[in-house]
């Protein structure tokens, strides 16, 4: 049997007390709103869209999400909001934001489940646009066809937006997208996995095809061309194997790694991998090597330079369980965890890889469904020169910040005021108000909030 959480972008959460303000090696964080009316707050990303030198906040909200007789009813009028100003400098004296907000995306434009956008320039404007990927991974099972990947032009200094429609209508979702040259012929493309997981309690019928969109000009993009067979959710673009051109790594939650723990080790592949990578070998042809062949079904993975203040790349990456069910498979996987992966020297070959976080870390609450731990980003939070993580604990109902030790070993504690923040999309660490100390910004689908922690 295999079932997913809700909402797979933000998901679970958690409650481990992980440290008071004041207490040794807590950076003293303390949360402020910014806003607890975006209904179904999901993914944060942050850019600069409109003129100036602060970067703005661009989060998507998926809308009102009920449950009704026959199981969940997805809504069909997501939103995209742009938020400027939102750091401490625009806080009131109750902490609460007063960040300035722009719609990119409003209810009437019908998008079901707006995903994490994706900052680009499209055309030759030097305005930076946003790709937004959309899509609720089980609508054929409930007989729907939603799935879609639109870009926003932006006009009028991120004031004013117009829409292009790159696929609407589709089966699939699209989670995520990029936009690099993936054919050589110096215009952009656009890559993203297309998730159809059919009916959630069958492990058999889902179908995941990595699409390229290759750019036609002037903006306009063709037809979806299928490159590989799995991969899915929140994919990165990156020169993987030093050849020039650009790859695809990728988590894989749907699919053959529902299967994993009954497969001997060495009998596993990329395609029941948790974490894999597409290798372009030119002409639209790509290869699936695997990352981790024993982490269970992946949530996400991203590349952190210099993670370890050696001068090499690593990925950080999160797995998705849930030890509270008893039945199989889910009883078999790995513990939530956090997982640094480091390619040898041959990258096609599975990589090298060391787990962050102990046993417990990520205490879950809730049964099938919830899961931990979620999305994750790297920056250094505590002004020692060392690169920390930041973690939503999704379905482990809290948030969590991962401080580097001068070994190289992390230790994770619980952001203060965290507490019930599950399913958060994020996390954002960046440098919003020019204090030279960074930001952690969330938003959070259980409350319809979207916030950020500052020392």
């Amino acid at each position: 049997m295999k079932t997913k959480t809700l909402l797979f972008p933000l998901l679970g959460a958690s409650l481990l007390m992980a440290g008071t303000p004041g207490e040794a090696g807590d950076p003293g964080y303390q949360a402020v709103l910014i806003d607890e009316g975006l209904s179904g707050a999901a993914f944060v990303v942050e850019a600069n869209v409109r003129s100036g030198s602060k970067p703005e906040l661009i989060v998507s909200g998926f809308g009102p999400v009920s449950v009704g007789p026959m199981g969940p009813v997805i809504s069909d009028s997501g939103t995209v909001t742009i938020y400027s100003g939102a750091y401490r400098g625009y806080a009131d004296k109750k902490e609460r934001s007063k960040a300035i907000k722009h719609v990119v995306v409003g209810e009437n434009e019908l998008i079901t489940f707006p995903n994490r956008a994706q900052p680009a320039l499209i055309n030759d404007d030097k305005h930076v646009d946003i790709i937004v990927p959309g899509g609720y991974f089980f609508d054929t099972s409930i007989g729907q066809a939603r799935g879609s990947l639109t870009w926003w032009e932006n006009q009028q200094d991120g004031t004013r937006w117009v829409r292009h429609d790159i696929v609407t209508g589709s089966p699939f979702s699209y989670h995520s997208a990029v936009l690099e040259d993936f054919d050589g012929d110096g215009i952009g493309d656009i890559a993203s996995v297309a998730e159809d997981a059919g009916v959630a309690s069958n492990p058999f019928d889902d179908v995941l095809e990595l699409h390229i969109f290759y750019g036609v000009g002037d903006g306009t993009f063709a037809p979806a061309a299928t490159a590989g067979l799995g991969g899915g959710g929140l994919i990165e673009a990156y020169d993987v194997d030093g050849d020039g051109d650009m790859d695809i790594v990728s988590p894989q939650f749907f699919g053959d790694v529902a299967g994993q723990p009954f497969i001997p080790l060495a009998a596993r592949n990329a395609d029941s991998a948790s974490f894999v990578w597409f290798e372009n070998l030119g002409g639209g042809v790509f290869s699936k090597h695997a990352i981790g062949l024993d982490q269970g079904p992946g949530f996400m993975i991203t590349a952190v330079e210099d993670l370890l203040g050696d001068g090499i790349t690593r990925w950080v990456a999160t797995n998705h369980t849930n030890p509270n069910v008893t039945f199989r498979p889910f009883s078999l996987y790995p513990q939530p965890a956090v997982y640094e992966f480091t390619p040898g020297v041959d990258p096609r070959q599975p990589w090298n890889v060391r787990q962050l976080t102990p046993a417990g870390a990520f205490p879950v609450t809730g049964g099938v469904g919830q899961a931990a731990p979620g999305s994750i980003a790297a920056g250094d939070l505590n002004d020692d020169d060392r690169i920390d993580l930041a973690v939503s604990g999704d379905g482990a109902r809290g948030l969590y910040w991962m401080e580097q030790k001068a070994d190289g070993s992390f230790v994770t504690r619980q952001l203060p005021g965290s507490e019930g923040w599950g399913q958060a999309g994020g996390p954002v660490i960046t440098n919003l108000g020019g204090n030279k100390k960074n930001e952690i910004g969330f938003g959070r689908f259980d409350l319809d909030s979207l916030g950020y922690w500052k020392r």
